[in-house]
């Protein structure tokens, strides 16, 4: 392979400065607004400020129930992954490893409705969360985050389940080890990246989702994180320090995560796309 010139290395670099400093800009000026205060804010808008303070942070928490929204958001996307992230793993083992007659038409079933939009699918869902009394409830949005999460997380990892050996778990039959105890020792620490993945690609998606959430949950005692941040964004756009503190409060875990996960995820990625 030839090497690159320094000319190039320079203009790589300069490329990739670049796309990092245009990046990071908006989450540090973020950032900086949402510990100004409005007066600050309103007499230099892009300069340093005089003074930090966490007064918006204080003035979200004690006024618009944060406490409570985190609590419900924490429970809502934790059960919802844990019972997603259960029923499709083994779902996904089951069609990849043990075919049967008719398993070539359930995979298809899965893609069919992952290629739905979900604004379709906004009405029926009402109605039937309607019937069962489960709008306004946690529960009635914890079965739409997992019954619209499951579709796509069977097809992500019945590829990853797909790359396991045959031969190593035909031992294991042979062993005497049955589909769970395949499944728990030897086919999912080999798709372990995968479905670190797909978990930072759940939590993502639940916890940034806001339409499901508006309409299911319209109670202030059941409002999740990021609805009851958006509220304060529409009611409040005279006041963006205010505005960005409650971003801060909406990104943060994401990033966080993120950051910490990003190595997982390209090697659950590219292991998923090799094995398909």
């Amino acid at each position: 392979m030839q090497k690159l010139t320094w000319q190039m290395q320079l203009l790589i670099s300069m490329v990739l400065g670049s796309v990092a400093i245009s990046t990071l800009w908006p989450l540090f000026y973020v950032l900086v607004t949402s510990s100004r205060t409005l007066n600050d804010y309103l007499n230099n808008l892009y300069g340093i400020p005089r003074e930090f303070t966490l007064s918006n942070f204080k003035i979200l928490w004690d006024n618009y129930s944060l406490g409570l929204a985190a609590r419900n958001t924490i429970e809502v996307v934790g059960i919802s992954m844990i019972c997603c992230l259960s029923l499709s793993s083994l779902a996904a083992f089951g069609l990849a490893k043990y075919p049967y007659r008719g398993s070539k038409y359930v995979n298809w079933a899965f893609i069919a409705v992952m290629l739905l939009p979900s604004t379709v699918l906004i009405i029926p869902i009402y109605l039937v969360l309607s019937k069962l009394q489960l709008v306004g409830h946690l529960p009635g949005l914890m079965i739409v985050y997992i019954a619209t999460n499951i579709p796509f997380s069977v097809f992500f990892l019945r590829a990853a389940f797909k790359a396991v050996p045959d031969s190593i778990l035909e031992a294991a039959r042979i062993d005497g080890a049955g589909f769970f105890r395949a499944f728990r020792s030897i086919a999912m620490p080999s798709v372990l990246a995968s479905f670190t993945t797909l978990a930072v690609l759940q939590f993502l998606g639940m916890w940034n989702e806001l339409l499901y959430a508006y309409l299911i949950l319209p109670d202030q005692s059941t409002r999740l994180l990021t609805p009851a941040l958006a509220n304060i964004g529409g009611r409040y756009t005279s006041n963006p320090p205010l505005v960005a503190a409650a971003l801060v409060i909406t990104a943060t875990p994401t990033l966080v995560l993120l950051a910490f996960s990003s190595k997982y995820l390209v090697r659950g990625v590219t292991s998923g796309i090799g094995s398909s």
